[in-house]
């Protein structure tokens, strides 16, 4: 036990506990205190009967007092929910004889608890009630008994401690003193903790466990101050595994639902906005938080400060400052593998009026993030004044991997700006809190045009509408006046779309005239032609045919640059790269090369004569050949199907001809290949177990049989006893005979083997094959097709080649070169390769053209693609 530990002998529960007045704690409690504007909820018991069901939500007893405790450990008025009593483990040894030293473990919380231990370590917390036994020694033991692993162990006794309703339990009229029974009602009255009642119960059960003493951020906490002398705690360390690990019972069963201590007043919101936008997946939401169950240090540190430095269990040990300057981060931002780009500190200061927070995690593509801005009139000295827009300050900006707050502040002051998320599924919660100090704002400064409630640009949302981003996957978007801009998305055909342009000043009925789109098939195009420089909003609203009402899916912030001024007659060193790449994107022959080429053209502003839709031309004729190449390389008639019908249908049929006419010539071998095996497949399993049980057959059985296998591939010397065929008849799994016909790949075979099958077969016809059993005459039928096949095949080849002869040399033939592809490419039509430039035209030596455009003729700048794009017949 214990992960290695020294065993300890068993501890009798201490006496001597002060008597104090016990302050009343209602199960399942909500309350907001006036003075420090704290909104606790205890969580109820998981799992028992009457637990009830759904989400955590607001108490509906709103008006009852929710269980505190003052710095000084006397319960009375309501100071800090999330404060234990400090006073009631004073009789309590921190820790006992022979405990190994503060050390921090070897492995992460991830490395060591499975969700197997967790569900075991629950199930049998569930089972157990507190009057099953009479000492700490008797629950221990019921709680841990069978039980091979530390951590089942540690886990049953830290989810039965937290699941306890103390206002519910029936206490007998004569508890025995200083038994669980008389701590879990010394906490019905406000004078024991659920740090004692764990540290009791784990030393019962010989598992080390310890008592720490420090300060908490906890629900009295206020971001950014300094002094938190009264907000003292106490919390546990196990031993397992090698090393101690953090427990803190208390913050595993009651949740802070408000954490808005001292005088701020809330002045923009985007939390419900968002929580009716999200599906909660109710069968996710837990009743306890494990967070604090064998929490990393690196993550407890942001809100747990011990007062010996060794209990840090960090190999480098904070002061006090560096703990009171870290950004106070809440258990969900560690769960979803949150990180802070930004300083990491909990006080940020404005910075020519405007302040940022950078959230990056790999899971943030399928996360919401919004906000609640709230601003202190006391410490700012002045309340805000009237008309200042403070609903637009914020934006959230949604860029890939990350995610910012970009703050502007119209007015200097103290802010705090609250950051909340969810993952898919899961309702919001509270990720931290940063406190915003802006002395001196910006003269010029203005607030955004709008703020929509999802940020800008593409992000769970907008995906989760249909509308799938093809050209710009950022939130801010800028472009030149004089040129406007185009964004491109793939979308349902059955899907409505809606565009409004905000600004702050231009009246909306003129911003309509700025901005249109155009479905063309499941392409949605959105064209911006804005004439006057400034910011502007674009927002994106979808709607389904049945739907009524429509929704806003997407945004973006846009910064038109100055339309008036002359353009230039020239192009910088990287634009012509991006041009050139663009011309060179037309002969190649990577649709990923030609898609990113486009994206970065578009991106770049460059004036387009025509190039960017010749290119877009050329990636839809790569995707088609290179569908119909891998469908006929693969020989799957379903693939072959599914890529001829879309080629045929297309402006470049003409072009894909030599390609559409392989594929169907596949489709119909694999047909015609597929009728010869469905006599087989569809054979009575009867008729094939009697073949299998031939002990002598008949010559015939024999030598079809033979044959059979020689054309799957086997060995004729290893087929000339019949024990070995039947061997091989009696196969099951991938080696089944039926199962190796229904794969038979005809062009596989080897010509040698067709000839030693035919060789085999030729003596007989398909009369005496019948005529000899149902089994055999299936087998000649099929075997006879493909020799015969093959016959044919060369046969047709033979004239093929003598005819050829006489053909002119000039004449193009298919071959193992795409008839349009690299060097010998007519091009996908005149419009694709064909396009006049400017500049001058020279061929290389190769046949292919060096384009100059706008002074650029370097062709080491060009970065050629060129592949074969047909089909090796």
């Amino acid at each position: 036990m214990g992960g290695g530990a020294s065993k300890t002998p068993k501890q009798e529960a201490p006496t001597g506990y002060s008597s104090v007045q016990p302050t009343q704690q209602p199960a399942d409690q909500t309350e907001l205190d006036q003075n420090q504007g704290v909104s606790v909820s205890i969580r109820p018991p998981s799992g028992y009967e009457d637990e009830p069901s759904g989400p955590r939500r607001e108490s509906d007893t709103p008006n009852s007092p929710a269980e505190g405790y003052r710095s000084d450990g006397v319960s009375g008025g309501i100071l800090d929910p999330l404060q234990e009593n400090t006073k009631d483990a004073a009789n309590i040894p921190v820790n006992e004889t022979g405990y190994p030293p503060p050390k921090p473990a070897v492995n992460r919380k991830s490395d060591i608890l499975r969700p197997a231990d967790i569900a075991e370590g629950d199930k049998r917390a569930k089972q157990i009630k507190p009057g099953d036994a009479n000492t700490f020694e008797d629950l221990a033991y019921l709680l841990t008994k069978g039980m091979s692993r530390d951590v089942q162990q540690i886990r049953a006794i830290f989810s039965w401690v937290v699941t306890q309703n103390v206002q519910e339990i029936e206490f007998p009229a004569n508890v025995i003193l200083d038994s669980h029974m008389d701590i879990l009602r010394r906490m019905r009255d406000g004078q024991s903790s659920y740090t004692t009642l764990f540290t009791l119960l784990c030393r019962a059960a010989h598992i080390p466990c310890v008592i720490i003493h420090g300060i908490a951020k906890s629900a009295g906490y206020e971001v950014g101050h300094k002094d938190l002398k009264h907000l003292r705690n106490l919390w546990n360390a196990v031993f397992i595994n090698g090393g101690w690990r953090f427990v803190f019972p208390l913050w595993a069963c009651r949740a802070v639902k408000k954490h808005a201590p001292g005088d701020w007043t809330l002045v923009d919101s985007k939390v419900n906005d968002i929580s009716e936008r999200i599906d909660i997946d109710e069968d996710s939401v837990s009743t306890t938080s494990d967070h604090y169950f064998l929490t990393d240090p690196e993550e407890f540190i942001h809100r747990c400060f011990p007062d010996k430095p060794d209990w840090q269990l960090l190999r480098t040990p904070l002061t006090k400052d560096e703990f009171l300057d870290m950004p106070f981060l809440m258990p969900p931002f560690f769960d979803y593998k949150l990180k802070l780009l930004t300083k990491p500190k909990c006080v940020l200061s404005s910075k020519d009026g405007m302040c940022n927070i950078s959230i990056k995690s790999p899971q943030i593509e399928d996360m919401l993030m919004t906000y609640e801005l709230y601003y202190d009139v006391r410490e700012s000295g002045s309340s805000l004044p009237s008309g200042v827009p403070m609903d637009r300050c914020v934006a959230i900006m949604q860029q890939k991997g990350k995610i910012a707050f970009s703050v502007r502040f119209l007015h200097p002051g103290i802010y705090r700006l609250d950051i909340h998320g969810s993952l898919i599924g899961n309702a919001l919660s509270l990720l931290g809190s940063f406190k915003l100090v802006c002395n001196k704002t910006r003269d010029n400064i203005k607030p955004y045009p709008c703020n929509p409630d999802i940020g800008f640009g593409p992000n769970l949302i907008t995906n989760q509408s249909g509308l799938l981003s093809e050209s710009h996957h950022e939130s801010l978007i800028s472009f030149n006046c004089r040129r406007g801009t185009e964004i491109i998305f793939t979308m349902s055909k059955q899907m409505q779309i809606q565009t409004k342009l905000f600004h702050q000043t231009i009246d909306g009925q003129q911003l309509k005239e700025y901005v249109s789109h155009r479905k063309i098939g499941n392409q949605l195009c959105i064209l911006l032609a804005i004439p006057q420089k400034g910011e502007y909003v674009l927002q994106i609203n979808n709607r389904w045919m049945e739907e009524p009402e429509f929704q806003n899916v997407c945004n973006y912030l846009l910064e038109a640059g100055d339309g008036e001024k002359k353009p230039r007659n020239y192009e910088t060193p990287s634009e012509k790269k991006l041009r050139c790449q663009l011309h060179e994107s037309l002969r190649s022959m990577d649709p990923a090369f030609v898609k990113r080429a486009i994206d970065q053209f578009c991106k770049s502003g460059l004036e387009d004569s025509g190039e960017t839709q010749q290119a877009r031309d050329r990636l839809v004729y790569l995707k088609l050949s290179k569908g119909l190449r891998d469908s006929i390389n693969r020989r799957n008639l379903e693939a072959l199907e599914e890529s001829v019908q879309p080629a045929k249908s297309s402006k470049f049929s003409h072009k894909l001809q030599p390609l559409i006419q392989k594929a169907e010539e596949e489709v119909a071998d694999l047909k015609k290949t597929d009728k010869h095996a469905h006599d087989i497949l569809e054979m009575n399993l009867l008729t094939v177990t009697e073949l299998r049980n031939y002990k002598t057959p008949k010559p015939i059985v024999h030598d079809v049989m033979k044959a059979t296998f020689i054309l799957l591939g086997e060995r004729q010397d290893l087929l000339e006893d019949w024990m070995d065929v039947q061997n091989l008849m009696w196969k099951i799994g991938k080696e089944a005979l039926m199962k190796r016909i229904e794969n038979f790949d005809k062009d596989s075979v080897d010509e040698k083997l067709v000839k030693v099958a035919a060789r085999c077969l030729k003596p007989y016809d398909e009369d005496m094959a019948h005529a000899t059993s149902a089994g055999c005459g299936t087998f000649y039928v099929w075997a006879n097709k493909i020799v015969s096949e093959y016959a044919n095949d060369e046969k047709n080849e033979k004239q093929h080649q003598t005819s050829s002869h006489y053909k002119s040399s000039s004449k193009r033939e298919y071959s193992a070169t795409d008839p349009y592809s690299g060097d010998e490419d007519e091009g996908v039509d005149n419009e694709l390769d064909q396009f006049s430039l400017d500049g001058d035209v020279s061929t290389d030596p190769r046949g292919r053209s060096n384009h100059s455009h706008g002074g650029v003729n370097n062709p080491d700048e060009i970065r050629h693609h060129e592949a074969d794009d047909g089909y090796n017949s």
